[in-house]
């Protein structure tokens, strides 16, 4: 059967060239943006590990390993998503508002400058070789592979999360299993591009993408929803007393809290039942 090693390259050449890229931007200045684009190309690598796991399934470990280098950044530029997404939170509950809430924002902006400037020393950590290990030992597991090989890995992944989704929709999701679900659905996309970027159809109809899509970006806007609460919880809990103006936000955070999880919960039930059947 013939090798799929050129074309699952091109594929991977992409978001290495990007991630690439725009991590020798960063170890020159820190930027949220360029941040997050570095932590979506490491979410890609690790996704397409895992695919070359599924594979070499005898091997995981060695093929898990290659990854190493970069987990304290992965982890780290995570945080700075969150970071971007409580600010934005803020932005939306806060900021927008007449009154005054400049001691919480400057709690964030220290929050962030402390953050940053632990990304900052990672990022001098990771050193060129390490791209270029990643970049030899992926190749390497990749030749070989055929089709036959991708479809069956990625099949038994994407499997893997309808399985979670199904039980996570038995009863009312708690933050963690939403925070799970969104991972998974980010995971089950860059398959799913994966296999159309070597010539494999499509798991799930267009239909299915459309309502994963919607459903991503409520999750998204609960996610923001979430961290703000968690964040502006945490900080107010350390006060003695607590002001009127912070009171009556919170509430409505909390509010809309409970709303857009009941949403995503009913939303969930609905698309995943369809994914099953």
């Amino acid at each position: 059967m013939e090798s799929t090693l050129p074309l699952i390259m091109q594929v991977f050449d992409r978001h290495f060239d990007a991630g690439k890229s725009v991590f020798r931007e960063l170890s020159k200045k820190i930027k949220s943006r360029k941040a997050l684009e570095l932590y979506e190309e490491l979410f890609f690598f690790q996704v397409f590990l895992q695919v070359l796991e599924k594979v070499h399934f005898s091997n995981t470990h060695e093929v898990s390993r290659i990854f190493s280098p970069f987990r304290a950044l992965y982890k780290n530029l995570r945080k700075v998503q969150h970071v971007r997404m409580i600010t934005d939170g803020f932005d939306a509950y806060l900021a927008k508002n007449s009154l005054d809430y400049t001691d919480y924002e400057k709690q964030l902006a220290q929050n962030k400058k402390e953050l940053y400037g632990q990304v900052y020393e990672i990022i001098l950590s990771v050193q060129l070789k390490d791209w270029e290990s990643l970049y030899t030992e992926v190749r390497h597991f990749s030749e070989g592979m055929t089709v036959l090989n991708i479809n069956t890995a990625i099949t038994q992944l994407i499997n893997e999360e309808i399985d979670f989704f199904y039980f996570g929709t038995k009863s009312r999701l708690d933050p963690q299993t939403i925070h799970e679900i969104a991972e998974g659905l980010k995971k089950v996309t860059v398959l799913e591009k994966i296999r159309l970027s070597i010539g494999l159809n499509s798991i799930f109809t267009d239909k299915v993408h459309e309502q994963t899509s919607e459903l991503a970006q409520e999750m998204g806007s609960w996610h923001r929803n979430q961290l703000l609460l968690q964040h502006l919880g945490s900080y107010l809990g350390e006060k003695e007393r607590v002001s009127k103006k912070y009171q009556s936000a919170l509430t409505q955070i909390q509010k809309d809290h409970l709303r857009m999880t009941q949403n995503i919960t009913d939303r969930c039930k609905l698309l995943f039942t369809k994914m099953l059947h």
